[in-house]
């Protein structure tokens, strides 16, 4: 397994750093996509298989003025253990691209790098009323901006937090909340997703992310639709960007992604 860990993490930061730069808006970055969208994997009902020891998941996330890509890959750190029942676990997320920076008159439609990783030790504990998870470790931040009049440019390290929270109710209705926050840049994001089972493995639900730093907030809303397959989960989302900090347009968000069970 050590090996499959070590493939996955390889994999993310290759597309953590597969990003474009369309768009054109004022101020940091995008909705921080390295967690928001994947959630820990629960048991799914009438599963055979094998349970995985680990979960590894990449994808894009682009909207009007970011583009990036953002990976994953946890592990359970108990010998022989799985990510189906109680006990410590492992993760690492990464995620990078650019997005459109502008301050008149020398910088006008200025593409900005950024790259924000963390790997970080956690608990599992299932009870009847879901599936609770937290985590903390080390985190990276950096805004490639060469405005030295940037609120938000360089890199810094730091602390990352993360909580999870996932449940399904009467096998149709599956509810994840999530929420992130890094001391670098003090960035921070919050997700909120529903789901219903459709038909088979398709299930369909709203999301909404808050996101925020140091210079920058925003809120994306829109329709999420997630599939089970038979090598994993593909989910798709997107929809409606709205920033919070004044100056800035609305507009587009969407994101794709694939996750696998790593047994």
């Amino acid at each position: 397994m050590k090996g499959s860990f070590t493939s996955m993490a390889v994999l993310a930061a290759a597309l953590a750093a597969a990003g474009l730069a369309p768009g054109a808006a004022h101020a940091q970055t995008s909705a921080q996509p390295a967690s928001s969208a994947v959630t820990t994997p629960t048991p799914v009902d009438g599963d055979a298989a094998a349970p995985p020891t680990a979960y590894g998941w990449g994808g894009v996330w682009f909207s009007n003025h970011y583009a990036g890509g953002y990976g994953g890959v946890m592990q359970s750190l108990k010998r022989d253990g799985s990510l189906w029942e109680d006990g410590p676990v492992m993760r690492l997320d990464v995620s990078g691209g650019q997005y459109t920076y502008n301050n008149a008159p020398a910088y006008v439609g200025e593409e900005v790098g950024i790259v924000d990783a963390d790997i970080m030790v956690g608990y599992r504990k299932f009870t009847d009323s879901g599936t609770f998870s937290g985590w903390v470790g080390p985190a990276y931040i950096e805004h490639d901006n060469p405005d030295p009049a940037a609120a938000i440019r360089g890199s810094k390290f730091g602390a990352a937090f993360l909580g999870e929270y996932q449940n399904t109710f009467n096998k149709n209705l599956e509810v994840s909340l999530q929420g992130r926050f890094a001391t670098p840049f003090s960035t921070w994001s919050a997700a909120a997703r529903g789901l219903y089972k459709v038909s088979g493995p398709l299930w369909l639900g709203p999301q909404a992310t808050l996101y925020g730093n140091d210079d920058y907030k925003e809120l994306t809303v829109g329709p999420f639709a997630k599939l089970n397959t038979s090598f994993g989960e593909v989910g798709v989302t997107g929809g409606y960007r709205h920033p919070m900090t004044s100056g800035n347009k609305d507009g587009y968000f969407a994101s794709v992604y694939f996750a696998v069970p790593l047994r």
